[in-house]
């Protein structure tokens, strides 16, 4: 072992004039752990969020939508053939879309706000997977809906939708009542508080927009190059036609995810930063008091170079075992929160039941390199300081 290592190693460990700076030591390696270790899991359950929001974001809307800037258009437009023709493109289904009010009981019941799906149900769409019961038979609503409702299978509504005729007696919106055959859950509250879908032809013989809609939903190979596929549709979308993409119109949710894990990774890095600073001052302290054993050292032949390695090797081996401590905590407290879950969550807040955790090993080492820059950079001014002693002046005391 060099004579470098060897001396700092031997300056960590506790003497009796020393035991303050030893245990300042050791508090430094303990604020690292805890700083290393909560940016890991917090980060990990920052991570988690993000990855279980997009997946149910993707897994409940189209990857892509098509709309007219005039709202409604025919259900066979020419231009939707060659959107098949992209060989990037899984399925494409027709949607019309719109507001609507439901009543559980002929107006004499609750009743809420809700957004009213027209869908062929014989074409593959996404909410399919949630859905139980028959939805080619009738209305097939959000499971939380039904809850707010008080309805089940088989119970009547009324849907009130916001377009209808002008009579004598003012303005008559159009409804209907319908019988509820299915359910979906989707684990996404907003969804299934908000969501019915119907037959799209059973919504055209309700109302007069027979053979018309107003989206068209597009699902991708991969979702995340949505925004390819968007490029791609624009140049064949006629005028009046756009495209957007689930990235777009959620770009505002994400948006707002990331400020927070960025605000959360700066929090947090403080609590290293304190624990870098006190590997400063336990240095500095350490200078301080081995002034006459550097001075010793540069009698028998040691370098500026070879002091100033010691005193930055010291706060390497404090920093590097903090931060291989704290990974090892950070990691097996992930596990253990992603495996046994410990905290519920309501789901009508936070969309989701439990706490999820994606350890992410990119930000491992990202909080891991950060970690160490900051106890390299604490260390340096101690060990410049050690180095420019004036061993003569010393010598002479």
């Amino acid at each position: 072992m060099k004579f470098e290592y060897f001396l700092a190693l031997k300056y960590i460990r506790s003497k009796s004039k020393e035991k303050f700076i030893s245990f300042s030591s050791l508090i430094s390696i303990l604020g690292i752990v805890l700083g290393v270790s909560a940016l890991i899991v917090v980060m990990g359950i920052m991570n988690g969020f993000d990855k279980e929001l997009e997946e149910k974001i993707i897994g409940v809307n189209p990857n892509i939508i098509i709309r007219s800037s005039s709202g409604l258009f025919d259900a066979n437009e020419k231009f939707l053939e060659k959107i098949d023709k992209n060989s990037n493109v899984r399925y494409k289904y027709a949607l019309l879309s719109t507001q609507c009010i439901v009543n559980s009981s002929n107006f004499e019941g609750e009743s809420a706000g809700a957004v009213l799906n027209g869908v062929d149900f014989s074409k593959t769409i996404p909410v399919n997977k949630y859905i139980k019961g028959k939805p080619a038979n009738g209305i097939t609503m959000g499971s939380e809906l039904m809850k707010n409702l008080g309805l089940k299978i088989g119970s009547s509504v009324r849907i009130v939708l916001p377009f209808g005729k002008t009579t004598p007696f003012g303005f008559a919106p159009l409804s209907f009542k319908e019988r509820v055959t299915a359910v979906f859950k989707s684990g996404m509250y907003d969804y299934d508080a908000s969501f019915i879908y119907i037959p799209i032809k059973q919504l055209w013989s309700k109302s007069s927009m027979k053979g018309k809609i107003n989206t068209i939903a597009i699902n991708i190979k991969d979702p995340y190059k949505a925004e390819d596929v968007v490029n791609d549709i624009d140049k064949i979308l006629p005028y009046g036609f756009y495209a957007d993409s689930w990235i777009r119109l959620n770009s505002n949710f994400f948006t707002a995810l990331k400020l927070e894990k960025m605000a959360m990774f700066i929090i947090l890095l403080l609590i290293i930063m304190v624990a870098a600073f006190n590997i400063m001052s336990s240095l500095t302290m350490l200078v301080m008091e081995k002034i006459k054993d550097i001075a010793i050292l540069v009698s028998f032949g040691a370098t500026s170079k070879n002091i100033r390695n010691i005193f930055l090797k010291q706060s390497l081996i404090i920093g590097l075992t903090g931060i291989i401590l704290g990974d090892a905590v950070g990691i097996i407290l992930g596990f253990l929160i992603k495996k046994f879950q410990f905290v519920k969550l309501p789901s009508d807040v936070y969309y989701i039941n439990n706490i999820p955790v994606d350890l992410n090993p990119y930000y491992i080492v990202g909080v891991s390199i950060s970690a160490l820059l900051l106890v390299v950079l604490a260390s340096v001014y101690p060990a410049y300081k050690a180095s420019k002693i004036n061993v003569v002046e010393v010598l002479r005391q």
